[in-house]
């Protein structure tokens, strides 16, 4: 059995299982929803306790019934309020609903008119509010934005750094063993140096606006990004770092091949002329005793 595959794939699931929730919060529309609210009172303990969060779906007012829990807006409010319907009145010519909140004794003051209902909770997420506040203040989303991002780069850098060193050390593969990979995709050393040159102007720019807005979808957005960066900005050192390896021991392989013909040459230069030496003959052995050079004899003019 291969543990540190079952370890992976564990590892996957629980990854899964904790990002699931804040990708429905940020995006309703994956399950089918329009709106997502964190609970801020315990008005409906047990049933909704402060913290969770609470996925509404658009719901024709006429299939509402006694016991739908509902999110409505109040007037007077900007915060929209989330009770269980426990009547269906018909007030002016149109559909009104009695609310009232589980843990509370009274029924809440007024009708709520059928036009004031955003709609019906589908999905209650425990707990997933008290994280989702603590994103909205400076403290929390260092914490747990930022510093993450930070420790996965840096890790992310050190396992291609490591990567591009063993790389290096190994042989560089034949002609013979690339045959057959035709149908792979490949991606050029300029597509991967535009990529990275965008991403380094929209990182810093989807950082910013997360900071300053603080929701689940611009800092999924800004996650994203600095992972696409991350990626391109690895491929793109790993094709250059093999370039660099490829030229050198191309000029190493250069220079060896001059040196060994510049041996030889000079060896069977030296060969020959040893050769031509031992050979040479000269054109008399004797020579006269005497010369003076003087006048030619009277014949020889």
């Amino acid at each position: 059995m291969n543990y540190r595959k079952t370890a992976n794939v564990l590892g996957l699931l629980v990854l899964i299982a904790i990002v699931l929730p804040f990708v429905i919060y940020a995006v309703p529309g994956v399950i089918g929803a329009e709106y997502s609210f964190v609970v801020l009172t315990g008005s409906m303990a047990p049933a909704i306790d402060p913290g969770d969060v609470v996925v509404v779906d658009e719901t024709d007012p006429a299939t509402i019934e006694s016991g739908d829990v509902i999110t409505f807006a109040r007037d007077g409010t900007n915060t929209p309020v989330t009770h269980r319907v426990v009547g269906v009145a018909d007030a002016g010519g149109g559909l009104a609903f009695e609310t009232k909140g589980d843990a509370n004794s009274e029924v809440d003051a007024g009708l709520v008119p059928a036009e004031n209902v955003l709609g019906v909770v589908v999905l209650t997420i425990p707990y997933i509010g008290y994280v989702i506040q603590m994103t909205n203040s400076t403290a929390g989303f260092l914490l747990l934005v930022v510093v993450p991002i930070v420790l996965f780069a840096a890790s992310e850098l050190w396992a291609l750094f490591r990567s591009a060193r063993e790389d290096g050390e190994r042989t560089p593969p034949t002609a013979d063993s690339d045959a057959g990979e035709g149908d792979a995709i490949t991606l050029s050393a300029s597509d991967l140096t535009l990529s990275s040159a965008m991403l380094v102007l929209v990182v810093p720019y989807v950082a910013y606006v997360a900071f300053e807005l603080r929701t689940a979808l611009s800092i999924a957005v800004a996650v994203a990004a600095t992972l696409s960066l991350l990626a391109v900005g690895g491929l793109w050192f790993g094709t250059r770092r093999d370039a660099m390896d490829s030229t050198g021991r191309s000029r190493s392989g250069a220079d060896s091949s001059r040196t060994e013909e510049g041996n030889l040459g000079d060896d069977d230069a030296n060969a020959g002329t040893e050769e031509a030496f031992e050979t040479f003959v000269p054109a008399t052995t004797e020579l006269p005793a005497t010369t003076d050079g003087g006048d030619l004899e009277e014949g020889s003019r």
